[in-house]
């Protein structure tokens, strides 16, 4: 496995080819809709404060991927946010999401005067929550009703923190 950072065009397809298969086979677990990628532009830079990292195999196909943003305004630029998280089915259970996450909590200690990384899951990942728990995250909320999953179902949003 190789991990790297996404910036060139058939990383970012492949990128968005493995998201909309994460999106309908596991809607569950995310706040996005498929709908929600449509002419979305690539979220993420190729620096230290705005970066998509992808787990690839040894055959080069991307299997995990992880995003890093930090904050642009003055007061909290101290602050970074871990999001689309995502590893395929396939590669589950092989430690590709604790290496991921590693990997971008390193990459994203390079930029100057960062204190805080924070996310956000749907509350019931308890595969997830526990894989951030054991790196040293905290839940400091949790908003019931958050996510509105369909039109009669919610689920509630975690939010947890790392102090670096």
């Amino acid at each position: 496995m190789t991990i790297k950072v996404i910036s060139e065009e058939q990383d970012i397809k492949a990128y968005y080819a493995l998201l909309r298969h994460a999106v309908s086979e596991e809607s569950q677990f995310f706040r996005i809709a498929s709908s929600d990628l449509d002419n979305e532009v690539f979220p993420t830079g190729n620096s230290h404060e705005s970066f998509t990292l992808g787990a690839f195999s040894e055959e080069g196909i991307l299997q995990g991927t992880v995003g890093f943003k930090r904050e642009i305004l003055s007061k909290l630029k101290h602050k970074g946010l871990i999001f689309r998280m995502y590893v395929a089915s396939g590669a589950k259970g092989t430690g590709m999401g604790r290496k991921l996450l590693k990997a971008a909590i390193e990459h994203a200690k390079k930029s100057e005067s960062l204190k805080q990384i924070y996310l956000t899951l749907v509350a019931s990942n308890e595969r997830a929550k526990n894989l951030y728990l054991s790196e040293g995250f905290e839940i400091f909320s949790l908003e019931k009703n958050s996510i509105q999953m369909s039109e009669n179902e919610f689920a509630d949003e975690a939010s947890m923190i790392l102090h670096l």
